[in-house]
């Protein structure tokens, strides 16, 4: 079984130019999942990418996290619509 690599939280924060508390926030509204090790903060790099997204809103945006929040919610009811219609015409070409 593959372990999954850990980057540390301070390195995120340093390259992506945000601050810990911004990340500790992102993790107590469940955006973002932080694994505490021996008192040492990591992101699992399974959610680099989601970390990453919410920070170019924030920055690029100027989004608060009630903002970030809201269009996440946005875009997965929108992917979740993109999904049924791709099912629907699946379906429909079935017929024709």
């Amino acid at each position: 079984m593959q372990t999954e690599q850990l980057i540390l939280v301070e390195t995120f924060c340093v390259c992506h130019n945000v601050e810990f508390s911004f990340m500790r926030a992102l993790h107590e509204t469940g955006l973002v999942e932080i694994t505490t090790k021996e008192n040492v903060a990591y992101i699992p790099e399974s959610n680099i990418k989601e970390a990453e997204q919410f920070v170019r809103l924030h920055h690029d945006l100027e989004l608060n996290l009630e903002g970030i929040e809201t269009v996440i919610q946005l875009l997965d009811k929108l992917k979740e619509k993109e999904d049924e219609i791709m099912r629907l015409k699946n379906k429909l070409r079935f017929y024709e």
